[in-house]
């Protein structure tokens, strides 16, 4: 029995498509990959952009929002400065006015506290203290007159110098016994100006000055 050959068959030529097409895949791929990871960084890089520009423009607004609150801080300051020195002014012109309303308010309150049976004699001042030399009935009386002095609001330290036993002769040539007393008093100092809450200087309260 003869054995008949099998024909021979080249498998080459198929291995060498199977490679080709397998190389293929992986340029594909790879070209799938490259290109991703293209537009990936495109992407990214756009975004990024986007981001810094928005940050430069916020930047921007934030400068420009800055210089505006200095400018209105140096506003307020300014202000300020030109309040506080209107104020002064103020309380100058008024502690002027005060003071030269003052000799008439003091004859004045004098007259009005000098109960019956006491007269001045003479008022002599040395800066803000004052001295008064007077005639009165009686003892009880000139403790009158020192605690009336006590009482006025705008006047401090009010106190008996001497008193002392006297005669007098009246214009129906009688004598009378009376009491001559001298007795001391200072303005009282004025209150400082009381601070606000911004810590301005308040505006003086003229009723509390006593004018």
């Amino acid at each position: 029995m003869t054995s008949k050959s099998l024909p021979s068959i080249n498998l080459l030529p198929y291995h060498g498509e199977r490679k080709a097409r397998r190389r293929q895949r992986v340029m594909t791929g790879l070209g799938v990959a490259a290109v991703g990871g293209a537009v990936a960084v495109l992407l990214g890089g756009f975004i990024i952009d986007r981001q810094t520009a928005a940050e430069t423009q916020l930047n921007a607004i934030l400068t420009v929002e800055n210089a505006r609150l200095d400018r209105e801080i140096t506003e307020v300051n300014s202000l300020r400065k030109e309040i506080d020195e209107l104020l002064q002014r103020q309380n100058a012109v008024e502690s002027l006015q005060i003071k030269r309303n003052r000799p008439v308010q003091l004859l004045e309150e004098l007259v009005r506290l000098a109960p019956d049976g006491v007269f001045f004699k003479t008022l002599r001042q040395e800066d803000e203290k004052f001295t008064i030399v007077g005639v009165a009935q009686s003892n009880e009386r000139v403790s009158q007159v020192l605690r009336s002095l006590s009482e006025v609001p705008w006047l401090a330290n009010a106190e008996l110098l001497e008193t002392k036993a006297i005669t007098m002769t009246n214009n129906l040539k009688e004598q009378r016994r009376l009491f001559e007393f001298s007795l001391r008093f200072s303005y009282r100092p004025a209150d400082p100006p009381a601070q606000g809450a911004s810590g301005v200087p308040a505006a003086p309260d003229k009723a509390g000055k006593g004018a």
